[in-house]
């Protein structure tokens, strides 16, 4: 029976899950059954309506129970933003929340009303019985077609400055009025109000484009504020008005008036003022009753711009707050990334300190064990760097180890190889997949590059130039070994190198544990 109803029927629970979706409702959106059941609601909801449900319908939905004439957009599967109406029920089915509701397009209801209401003029036409009864049948049709166009605008758009410029016309068509305005209060009581929307018969003047505050008309009507009620008024000239009102009125010809007021919830908004210029006018029922119908539905239009007025703040604000959080975000990792880069640079050398060499080698030690390839190792330090320090002071001597490390970086070719300080005067060098006759390759090159330096030592004991002594050591790491070892080895060239008489590069063998003198590679000059 639900897929054979003509309307749309959904059945969501709590948590936006789609329970069942019935046949007519499935051809509406473009979707299968079995891929539309068990979907989240906002894979067919557009942004606006996912925040209106959310905010609106589905709060009501819990504190009431029920929702009735509803607007708000569903999306198809190709895209297509499908205004509709829903009325929901809430009800319980084995301990969970079921929300059903019954789905109506908009333009296929205004279509089901429009051929209603022919159909019933037609017929009642056809009985031919009473003018009176055709007369009020008329009226009716009229009221229930402006009813529906100006019900179709508020619904297709959120634009109050449309919705009001469709019903001052469509209210001043169906009255035959000559002049039909919005009028919006200001939120000061003392200030009176404005029109903000009009529409007037040929030959009459219009009160909006006329040079002249629309006050007074708010002084005469303020009495509604107080009693919010309509006040139809045949012949103005029977109202006792001020002089200031009276010459106003007199101004735009007004003869009777029609004031039914606008409300926005509890509030009084403003005002739909019509006015008759051409005589005094007696308001029949069926007209105030129209004019009040039309005022309810843009009390709805109202409500619903104020509603998307705030959202669209509170989404603004949010897009905003989420702009710079990610900005902070941002700031946040650029001074990570500058801490840490603090953290593992020598601030005098500006190469990688003894914390960063550390880390470097336990990576490289683990990787390479895995892959089973060769790690060397590189520690050098200044030949008498200390009597450097004292004959050129301490500053000429951290001018001499950072042009050191420059000229050594520049020698390191691959992004895997490490220059480190290692302390003092003392500095390591990481080779990772380097093999005993690449790393003294590294180290002939280091040991020229200073020399290109030419950097004066006059209380050197091995020449008249900055030189230095270096250790190279070669392992396959293991998992037998640890990358100590490495560091042992190298340290123990290094120090064979000095004792052989510094300026030059000592590969590390096993014989070195023996104290016995080995050799060493030849000096470099």
């Amino acid at each position: 029976m639900l897929d054979q109803a003509p309307c749309g029927f959904l059945s969501v629970r709590d948590d936006g899950v789609i329970e069942y979706a019935n046949a007519t409702l499935l051809t509406l959106l473009g979707w299968e059954r079995a891929a539309l059941q068990g979907q989240n609601i906002v894979a067919i909801l557009p942004v606006a309506s996912r925040i209106f449900y959310q905010t609106h319908v589905f709060p009501m939905l819990r504190v009431q129970g029920a929702v009735t004439e509803i607007y708000f957009s569903l999306r198809s599967r190709s895209g297509q933003d499908i205004p509709i109406l829903a009325n929901g029920v809430r009800r319980q089915c084995q301990g969970d929340a079921i929300n059903d509701c019954v789905v109506i397009p908009i333009r296929q209801r205004i279509q089901y009303e429009d051929e209603i209401l022919r159909a019933k003029k037609q017929a009642e036409a056809a009985i031919g019985a009473q003018k009176q009864a055709e007369a009020t049948l008329k009226h009716q049709y009229e009221r229930a077609v402006a009813l529906g166009q100006i019900t179709q605008h508020i619904r297709e758009s959120l634009e109050l400055t449309q919705i009001f410029a469709v019903a001052a016309q469509e209210v001043r068509q169906c009255l035959a009025a000559d002049r039909v305005g919005i009028y919006r209060f200001t939120a000061d009581e003392t200030a009176g109000g404005n029109f903000v929307s009009e529409a007037v018969a040929p030959g009459v003047d219009s009160v909006m484009m006329a040079q002249v505050p629309h006050q007074g008309f708010g002084d005469h009507y303020r009495g509604i504020r107080h009693n919010a009620g309509t006040l139809a008024i045949r012949d103005i000239h029977e109202m006792r008005l001020l002089d200031e009102h009276n010459q106003l009125f007199n101004q735009f010809q007004v003869q009777a008036s029609l004031v039914v007021p606008l409300q926005k919830g509890a509030d009084l908004w403003g005002l739909i003022v019509i006015h008759q210029c051409s005589g005094p006018r007696y308001w029949q029922g069926v007209e105030v009753e129209l004019v009040e119908d039309i005022a309810a539905q843009l009390a709805i239009a109202i409500h619903q711009a104020d509603l998307v007025q705030r959202l669209q703040s509170e989404l603004q604000e949010r897009q905003r707050t989420e702009v710079r959080l990610t900005q902070l975000n941002a700031e946040l990792q650029r001074a990570t990334g500058l801490l840490d880069q603090m953290a593992h640079i020598d601030p005098l050398t500006q190469i990688a300190n003894r914390r960063r060499f550390s880390e470097r080698l336990g990576q490289e030690w683990a990787r390479l064990r895995r892959d089973r390839l060769p790690l060397s190792l590189l520690l050098f330090d200044v030949d008498y760097f200390k009597c450097y320090n004292d004959t050129y002071g301490h500053q000429s001597g951290d001018d001499c180890l950072y042009a050191i490390a420059q000229a050594v970086q520049g020698v390191l070719g691959r992004p895997t190889d490490l220059l480190a300080r290692y302390g003092g005067e003392e500095f390591a060098v990481i080779l990772p997949n380097t093999i005993r006759q690449g790393a003294i390759a590294v180290a002939r090159h280091i040991h020229q590059a200073i020399a290109a330096l030419a950097i004066s030592h006059s209380d050197s004991a091995v020449g008249s130039q900055i030189t230095i002594s270096l250790g190279i050591s070669t392992l396959i790491p293991s998992q037998k070994l640890s990358s100590t070892v490495l560091i042992q080895q190298a340290d123990q060239a290094l120090y064979r190198a000095k004792r052989q008489g510094r300026n030059r590069s000592v590969v590390f063998d096993p014989t070195m544990l023996d104290p016995r003198p080995k050799s060493a590679l030849p000096p470099l000059s």
